[in-house]
């Protein structure tokens, strides 16, 4: 296979349904090792992804001897020349390196017109003519996984319900929230948020499942930056087509926009959490509440207020990080939140946090069946 081509622009497209699974590069750049863990090929099939590999002419030959059955794609330039030149143009291998290539690529060239080999060979001579080769060959598959990831995630919900916690700044949910992860250690999960933002150096996609993060978009900056001390999750790295496709088609829960990228949190991302037995935790503010509400998620709906806006004032002052524009921003946002938390059935239950012990408790004993039932399964 040709390794000039554009990788990123299917796996790019359909970022939720395909990952990379390779082995280690050799002395002439080329990938070995597959095979020896097919395990975890199969691993990346029982999540219901297809599954990438990468490799040469060989070791296309050694898959062929095993069970797999793959769709075998080969990607090769129009000529030798044209690659000499797209190498050369990458200015980054010594003359050494790029001899050795070239060779390769010769007896790949070769070796790819060989009947049966491959199932389609795509000369990428046009970028985008390639490209739609591609998809052509990967569609019927895209489709399957795409199919069964949006039946699995609007079926109805199992697993312990989830908790969605909304307040203004400073009303102390994230004080209540750490104190809640430090007492019942192994009964929270949180979900991965998706946004349309690259990824920035060492952020790895979907990792984190158990980590704190950034909940639901950029709703949760706040908290984050109060619960610094436990590492914050990475996202769901996908395109603004393909995230605003699954908006438009429900499929997410809650969105937000920031600085030109989009955030949210799809079902699936709830449904992974609670597929593992563990309570979902969702920090909000109060639009975001609503839009839930327009869900199937059946959460329980906890607000957290300060006893005044006066009281919430002092405190926010008190923390000293925050400009005085900044201040009157969230106090303006916060009087909305006062007021707009005491509409009937908004929420499950309203707790203003004037004693902290006593806030704790009520905040406990609204959790204590979901929280029983995650211990029990534990046990079990």
């Amino acid at each position: 296979m040709e390794d000039s081509w554009n990788q990123e622009g299917i796996t790019r497209k359909y970022k939720n349904s395909l990952t990379w699974i390779s082995g280690k590069p050799d002395n002439f750049g080329n990938i070995t090792g597959v095979l020896e863990h097919k395990s975890s090929v199969d691993d990346v099939r029982a999540k219901g992804l297809i599954c990438i590999l990468d490799v040469e002419i060989q070791g296309v030959k050694n898959i062929k001897e095993t069970d797999l059955d793959p769709i075998y794609v080969s990607i090769q330039p129009p000529s030798i020349e044209i690659l000499e030149k797209r190498l050369r143009d990458r200015n980054t291998e010594t003359e050494e390196s790029l001899q050795k290539r070239l060779e390769a690529a010769r007896v790949d060239m070769e070796l790819s017109n060989e009947p049966g080999m491959f199932d389609v060979l795509i000369i990428n001579e046009d970028l985008e003519e390639a490209y739609e080769k591609l998809q052509s060959v990967l569609i019927e598959e895209i489709t399957k996984v795409q199919s069964t990831k949006k039946e699995r995630c609007n079926s109805v919900m199992s697993g312990p319900r989830p908790v969605v916690l909304s307040g203004p700044s400073g009303a102390g949910k994230s004080t209540l929230l750490k104190k809640l992860l430090k007492d019942y250690k192994g009964v929270f999960g949180f979900s991965v948020s998706h946004t349309t933002r690259d990824p920035r150096p060492g952020e790895v996609d979907g990792k984190g499942l158990f980590c704190l993060p950034m909940l639901l978009g950029a709703t949760l900056l706040p908290l984050a930056d109060v619960l610094s001390s436990v590492s914050s999750a990475d996202y769901h790295f996908t395109n603004r087509e393909a995230m605003q496709e699954d908006i438009d088609t429900g499929e997410f829960i809650e969105t937000n926009e920031f600085s030109g990228n989009l955030y949210g949190t799809s079902k699936c991302a709830v449904q992974d959490v609670r597929a593992k037995g563990l309570i979902c935790i969702l920090d909000v503010d109060i639009a975001g509440v609503r839009h839930i509400k327009e869900t199937d998620l059946d959460p329980i709906y906890v607000s957290i207020q300060p006893p005044s806006i006066e009281v919430l004032e002092e405190r926010l002052r008190g923390r000293a990080t925050e400009t005085e524009e900044k201040i009157q921003s969230r106090l303006e946002a916060a009087r909305i939140d006062m007021e707009e938390c005491n509409e009937p059935g908004l929420f499950d239950i309203v707790i203003v946090n004037d004693d902290l012990d006593e806030s704790y408790e009520k905040l406990q004993s609204v959790l204590k069946e979901e929280i029983m039932r995650v211990q029990e399964g534990i046990k079990s």
